[in-house]
């Protein structure tokens, strides 16, 4: 074990000896407006975190400048997981946390670790549509899920809100906040072949007057996954701070240090269009991979938000972020060369790690007045980021595999010295930087009746460098981004709504085989129609949505000139259930109805088809249920449904649908005063194969051929946690 390791396990113990920490047992007390601020976790018995059905339903959401909203009043479709469903279900991964909402998946470009989060069928950017405390962050490297109070997803076109985006929804992930009192939590974990890990968990608010709070969560993992062979090996160290200035001005701290290691898994495999995606093969298949090919990321985050209550009625939030993700990484690719599984193999890699800077920024005023019977919500925001990216000055040599069945596969003799280089010497390739002002009102007409207006203005800027350090070329855009919502309210617990939203987002730049190569286009711009009701009854929520959500298509035409002419449309509808559905029965629900298509692609044989990698239908039920005579003892299930998706953008391939099946039991119990949570489950316990992430070469419709990457196959795994 490692030193961290012995620590966490020495922590554990000492549950056991005669002395132990006192739990805390004292409920935080509603805070006055001016309190409002104080950001902080309860620090009550942990149990009601294990009980069944515990973090299920969510109430409220962050909507950025328009601040924390009830679920019940707002017009998004939206999705949020919580700490204790990332606990309960023991999960890893962001890609992990998806599958619980309808509409979601994750583009594994690089692989899944390392993928873009999206929502309703449209392809997430690197940057713009990810948030760690609304500030934007890096999406496509490893995030540790375990520093995370919560993942809000809104499912909708949020550009006005936030800035230009893709039309992919957005990503909001919560940091845990220190606690009121004191809380101290340390759990042990068992996951793959023999990966063991340990993750502290710490928070108090401390001073004579309470004004000083912190949080820390330090993990630390190391072993074999679960593929024979292979390394997964983890380490977090996550600080948050607090300090309540005076009553009503906060000042929040936060520093956060990952690195994620991951070697001897599949990579992606590629094909031509007129070749048809055969069946997944076993992707625990060690053959599959090389034990020295894999990832080698490390992601440094820090950022200050200050916020401040004038009144009650009238509060300022300021931010900065600052974020820097290396990202070192050596594959095998496998190219299918026939519709039998056949895989022509090879490894490289670069001479140095990928970077990305982020810098962003956000600073809101909100406040509420009436205009005679109306009551006004309104904010003024400005938010943005400036993206940095470096790449290796050169590329690593590429060694030639062989010839296998993916099936039944050779095994694999590493050609070099297996190293994946995480140093070396990197040049500034890119910026890219936008900045946006906002001004938004929802307008209260009376207690059915509202209207939700918001107009964003935008500048965006995009620069590309040579090795030598001069600039190659330069774009700038700018443009508006409006939207418009009409609510009403049927009843205190029913709600209904019409919205359009008018998207900017950033022109795609020319691939350098056309002839306008490294042209940047005019801004795209996306629309988006729904209707949506809410209901609260009881103890569930329920939400339905429907949509049409459109977004340019630009392509390499006949003439080699790549140009926007076409469009991605997609026209569905969400229907989701949370709560407690009768009894001990707890649900966690979704499915979603997609109708993606390509429309005017330019290209007969690609117009009016299906976009690559998106499915019809996607639905996921998360069960749990404990007896009434035994309410320490929880039993879960999750069922998770894709079904079949385009392979190419002709549609003369498939993938076909799958269904995984998650079980699991979780016991709470008290050891000598300290409360304890056990848990053991299992993933995909039918262990089936099957394509978990597929998507075209490009986008925009540039050439190239498809790729896809596997499922995890079917894995253990136990905690347990003692919260003190």
């Amino acid at each position: 074990m490692s030193r961290w390791q012995c620590l966490l396990l020495s922590s554990a113990t000492a549950v056991s000896s005669p002395i132990v920490f006192a739990s805390t047992n004292a409920v935080a007390q509603s805070p006055t407006s001016e309190e409002q601020i104080i950001v902080t976790a309860d620090a009550s018995s942990r149990h009601s975190d294990s009980a069944g059905g515990s973090g299920f339903v969510a109430d409220d959401i962050e909507l950025g400048p328009l601040g924390n909203k009830q679920w019940i009043d707002t017009p998004y479709s939206s999705n949020t997981v919580s700490q204790q469903v990332i606990k309960n279900q023991q999960a890893k991964s962001v890609n992990e946390l998806l599958k619980y909402a309808p509409s979601t998946q994750m583009e594994a470009r690089g692989g899944l670790d390392v993928g873009r989060p999206q929502s309703r069928g449209m392809e997430g950017s690197v940057v713009a549509n990810s948030r760690l405390d609304g500030l934007n962050i890096v999406s496509t490297t490893a995030f540790p899920v375990e520093m995370l109070e919560r993942l809000d997803v809104v499912n909708s076109l949020t550009g006005a809100l936030y800035g230009p985006a893709s039309p992919a929804g957005q990503f909001n992930f919560v940091q845990k906040r220190p606690t009121p009192d004191a809380f101290h939590s340390v759990t042990l974990n068992y996951q793959g072949r023999s990966a063991w890990s340990g993750h502290i968990d710490l928070g108090d608010t401390v001073g004579e007057n309470k004004q000083f709070g912190y949080r820390l969560n330090l993990l630390d993992e190391d072993g074999e996954g679960d593929v024979a062979g292979s390394t997964l090996r983890r380490k977090l160290a996550a600080l948050a701070l607090d300090w309540t200035i005076r009553p009503g001005t906060q000042l929040q701290l936060n520093a956060s240090h990952y690195e994620f290691i991951q070697k001897g898994y599949p990579g992606g495999f590629s094909y031509s269009d007129n070749i048809k995606l055969p069946k997944a093969p076993d992707p625990q298949n060690k053959n599959l991979s090389l034990a020295t090919s894999g990832e080698d990321l490390t992601t440094d985050t820090i950022s200050t938000k200050l916020i401040n209550y004038f009144t009650p009625d009238w509060y300022l939030t300021a931010a900065v972020g600052y974020q820097q993700a290396d990202r070192a990484m050596r594959n095998v690719t496998n190219k299918i060369t026939d519709n039998q599984g056949t895989i022509d193999r090879s490894i490289s890699g670069a001479t140095a790690a990928g970077r990305f800077r982020v810098l962003s920024d956000l600073m809101t005023l909100n406040g509420r007045f009436t205009t005679g019977s109306w009551q006004h919500d309104i904010a003024l925001s400005t938010t943005g980021y400036r993206q940095t990216s470096y790449s290796a000055t050169s590329k690593g040599a590429t060694y030639d595999l062989g010839s296998t069945s993916m099936y039944d596969p050779d095994a694999m003799i590493e050609p070099s010295d297996g190293k994946i280089e995480a140093g070396g010497e990197r040049y500034k390739s890119g910026i890219s930087s936008q900045q946006s002002f906002t001004v938004g009102d929802t307008i209260a007409f009376n207690s059915q009746w509202s209207a939700m207006l918001v107009l964003s203005q935008s500048w965006m800027e995009t620069k590309s460098y040579a090795k030598t350090g001069e600039k190659s070329s330069q774009n700038n855009q700018q443009g508006l981004s409006p939207e418009a919502a009409l609510i009403y309210k049927i009843t205190p617990d029913v709600m209904t709504y019409i919205s359009y939203a008018d998207s900017l987002e950033m022109g795609d730049t020319a691939p350098d085989e056309a002839n306008n190569a490294g042209q940047t286009l005019d801004p795209f711009r996306s629309q988006q129609l729904e209707l949506g009701v809410k209901v609260s009854a009881g103890n569930m929520n329920y939400g339905a949505a429907l949509f049409r959500l459109q977004r340019p298509f630009a392509y390499v035409n006949d003439n080699n000139d790549f140009l926007e002419d076409g469009d991605q449309l997609n026209k569905g509808l969400e229907l989701t259930a949370t709560g407690n559905l009768w009894s001990t029965l707890n649900i966690y629900s979704g499915v979603t109805l997609l109708d993606p298509k390509l429309e005017d692609t330019g290209e007969e044989e690609t117009t009016n088809k299906r976009v690559v990698g998106v499915p019809k239908v996607q639905g996921n039920i998360l069960m749990e249920y404990n007896l009434p005579s035994l309410p320490s003892v929880v039993y879960s299930a999750n069922v998770h449904y894709t079904g079949k998706r385009a392979a190419n953008d002709t549609n003369t391939s498939w993938a076909d649908s799958y269904t995984t099946l998650d079980l699991g039991v979780r016991y709470n119990t008290r050891i000598k005063n300290v409360d304890s949570t056990w848990r053991v489950g299992m993933t995909n316990v039918t262990d089936e194969h099957y394509w978990a992430s597929i998507f075209p070469g490009d986008i925009n419709g540039s050439g190239g051929s498809e790729s896809a990457f596997l499922g995890s196959g079917r894995e253990i795994r136990a905690s347990v946690t003692f919260d003190f």
